[in-house]
């Protein structure tokens, strides 16, 4: 995807276990939503099977938009479960220290 100044787009890489990672708790947190979550749950599956299926990489800007697809599925129950709060912690730590560029501890 190309931004408006017609730039490649910046690439974000993740190891193996990372994007498998990010895809269960992602996946467990979707189920948990249900139909709350609603028709963000396609745009969110798709992100997700693009990490999985393109040498685990994503575009920076698709990246922020799993972060906030992630939110939003957790803030569409009004009663989360305390796993879904464990499960979208799991999910946003990878992201965003892939997304700052942080080295894995």
């Amino acid at each position: 995807m190309l931004n408006t100044e017609n730039s490649l787009p910046v690439w974000i890489f993740f190891s193996n276990v990372d994007a498998i990672t990010v895809n269960n708790s992602a996946s467990q947190l979707l189920a948990w939503s249900g139909q709350s979550f609603g028709r963000l749950f396609g745009s969110t599956q798709n992100l997700l099977n693009v990490l999985l299926d393109s040498n685990h990489r994503m575009a920076k800007e698709h990246v922020i938009e799993l972060i906030g697809l992630l939110g939003a599925c957790v803030a569409s129950n009004p009663y989360p479960h305390p796993a879904a709060r464990e499960l979208f912690t799991d999910c946003i730590m990878i992201l965003s220290r892939n997304l700052a560029g942080l080295p894995e501890e």
